[in-house]
């Protein structure tokens, strides 16, 4: 049993940040927090629907100085995704492996799921290491 165990399940709700429900940002600060004692700003407490600025920042490398592009990720990179039907960011989960991430989203309780599987597979832009864990 690994350290993710503690994170499934976690119900959905938005602007959710701590044990009690989270949102997809809420769940990457907690796991960052507990996990790598990595305090991630909490953006205003802003909900999931808001994250669409912060993935398009981490996307585009702006916080370069904070978070750096990975190509082959590990535990606990932050995985950036593309919102379902669109083509811009706006969704992340955290990677527990270099194949398997967790994440949670609107009418989804936080869950592993393999990069390869239908529901993400096409979305995942890139992968992003926070400046605490890059060694």
């Amino acid at each position: 049993m690994g350290w993710e165990n503690r994170y499934v399940g976690l119900p959905y709700i938005d602007g959710g940040r701590d044990f009690c429900g989270v949102d997809c940002w809420g769940l990457v600060r907690l796991v960052l927090c507990e996990e790598c004692g990595v305090d991630l700003p909490k953006y205003g407490d802003i909900s999931a629907r808001d994250l669409l600025r912060i993935a398009r920042a981490m996307e585009t490398g702006k916080d370069e100085e904070i978070w750096r592009e990975q190509v082959t990720p590990r535990a606990f990179d932050v995985v950036v995704m593309r919102l379902p039907s669109r083509a811009w960011p706006g969704h992340v989960g955290v990677m527990i492996d270099g194949k398997t991430m967790l994440h949670t989203e609107k009418g989804a309780d936080a869950c592993l799921v393999p990069l390869d599987h239908w529901s993400v597979a096409g979305r995942v832009i890139g992968f992003r290491r926070h400046m605490s864990i890059w060694a």
